[in-house]
């Protein structure tokens, strides 16, 4: 065999090793990876579809119990400490003095379902910069803002005023006058504010009525409105 018979071999044998290695290979079936925090997810779907369920599920259950709807109670403390932070607060008296209330002490009135307050005074004069100091006392129903979810003082009652130092005429005529100023300065002070979720289920086991405000001894309770028919 010659050389030329011989690289014609050798060509006719290299076309089908190079059709093997050129040849294109079979896609690959790609398969969705899973995610990598699968937990988290899950625990959020159990906690949203747990939480949704309660809220469904709950005046059925107080129902089957024969219970009544049932609310909670902001104790003296706390309400102490809400009523604090809203002081001071001072105000204008005809451009001469400014009046400031503040370090207020409240007090519960259960039997006729309101609360009071003694707080401290300070009457400040614009001219003379002269400060008296005094005390005043009071007395407020509580309302519930339903628009805003606050439970707000009203029909505030100013019962006593007294000013140090002060001639007892010039007393006497502060205190005759000072009611008009200091009850529109407070009524409708937001005392505290319930929270959203808890107003709308309040309000679902109220059958959509506005929740009910009770001044107890030791507090402020707050409940679902009765069924119709029914009593708290």
């Amino acid at each position: 065999m010659t050389g030329q018979q011989e690289c014609a071999r050798d060509g006719d044998m290299a076309p089908p090793r190079a059709w093997s290695i050129l040849r294109p290979m079979p896609p690959r079936t790609r398969h969705p990876q899973p995610s990598r925090h699968p937990l988290p997810r899950r625990r959020a779907c159990h906690r949203l579809l747990g939480a949704a369920l309660l809220s469904a599920a709950l005046p059925g259950l107080l129902s089957c119990a024969g219970g009544a709807p049932t609310g909670y109670t902001l104790p003296l403390a706390r309400l102490h400490e809400l009523l604090a932070r809203r002081f001071p607060v001072t105000r204008s008296l005809a451009g001469l003095a400014d009046l400031t209330l503040q370090s207020p002490r409240l007090s519960l009135l259960p039997a006729a379902n309101r609360v009071a307050a003694a707080l401290e005074l300070v009457l400040t004069e614009r001219l003379g910069g002269r400060r008296y100091t005094g005390a005043i006392d009071l007395d407020s129903a509580l309302r519930l803002d339903v628009q805003a979810g606050a439970v707000r003082l009203s029909g505030v009652r100013v019962h006593r005023l007294a000013i140090d130092q002060l001639p007892p005429a010039t007393q006497a005529l502060l205190a005759r006058h000072a009611p008009a100023v200091v009850e529109p300065l407070l009524d409708e002070l937001p005392l505290y504010t319930l929270p959203p979720e808890r107003l709308a289920l309040l309000r679902q086991l109220g059958g959509g009525a506005a929740p009910v405000l009770r001044v107890l001894p030791d507090g402020l309770r707050i409940d679902a409105a009765p069924a119709p028919g029914g009593s708290v």
